[in-house]
Order: structure tokens, then C-alpha cells, then sequence
């Protein structure tokens, strides 16, 4: 999937949209060499285009922010590294609310069942639970909620 139906929403409200506008790819790519990971291509895309930032009441981690806390995914993610139970393959792009966050996976686990680019909810209580195909599919589905509350 790709992010069309993401700017489609996007463009039908615009007022809702507050984003910090795209990055460049030299500062995805040190963003990933800090995280030691690699992006999947739709947040790369997205990051391309929006950097970070909130749609309505939904918040998207990303880079486009200073690293000094949220939405900054590099500071998230750190602070959630703090914690020995979160995996180092996910990367955090929401709070969910109640100690739970929105991550994409970064690579690939047969053995897990997911496979890269997947959205899965992690918690300390739920661990690891896939709630969406792609990143592009989660953030239309989150989006549209803001969408239909309008």
C-alpha cells in the first residue's frame, strides 16, 4: 500500500494537519545509523513528506524535531530502549495511551510470524501484537478516525 489515501484524508481536512513538513534523506539515514536501524519504505516515505506531527488528535513520531522528546522517534525510541523488555527491532510512531505504543517492525522473523513494515502495538503487558499490514494502512485507518469524528 502506499501513502496516496494518507494525503488524501490529509487534503480533505487540512485544518486537522500540523506537521513539520518533510526531511531530507541525509537526515533519515542518520537517524537510522543512531537507531541502528533501517526504516521501512513507507516511513521513509512518510518521513519524506511530513517529517512528523499530528492529524487531529493522533501524534506521529518522527524526525523534522529537535531530539530533546516527543514527536522526535530518535528520543522515543531511546527512552524506550531504557527498558530492557522493548524489542531494539521496533520503532515507536504512537502513543497509544496507557504505557502502550504504536511500532513498526524492522526486520523480518519467520519464527515471530511478522514480517518488516508491519504495525504491531507494544506494551509491557501486551508485548508484541500485530494491528496492522503496513504503516500505510495504519496511519489511513488512524487517520480516518479523526476523519469520521469531524
Amino acid at each position: 500500500m502506499s501513502l496516496q489515501k494518507v494525503r488524501d484524508i490529509i487534503g480533505e481536512l487540512p485544518d486537522a494537519a500540523d506537521f513539520v513538513g518533510g526531511v531530507s534523506e541525509g537526515e533519515i539515514a542518520a537517524a537510522e545509523q543512531a537507531l541502528g536501524l533501517t526504516f521501512p519504505g513507507e516511513y521513509r516515505e512518510f518521513l519524506r513528506e511530513y517529517g512528523c506531527g499530528n492529524f487531529g488528535y493522533i501524534e506521529i513520531f518522527g524526525l523534522g524535531v529537535a531530539r530533546t522528546g516527543l514527536p522526535n522517534v530518535e528520543w522515543v525510541t531511546g527512552k524506550l530502549r531504557a527498558n530492557a523488555q522493548f524489542p531494539s527491532h521496533l520503532l515507536p510512531v504512537e502513543q497509544l495511551g496507557d504505557g502502550a505504543y504504536a511500532c513498526v517492525t524492522t526486520v523480518q522473523s519467520e519464527a515471530k510470524g511478522y514480517q518488516t513494515g508491519i504495525v504491531v502495538e507494544w506494551s509491557h503487558s501486551v508485548q508484541v501484537a500485530k494491528i496492522a499490514a503496513d504503516f500505510a494502512s495504519y496511519l489511513s485507518e488512524r487517520f480516518e478516525a479523526v476523519r469520521a469524528a469531524r
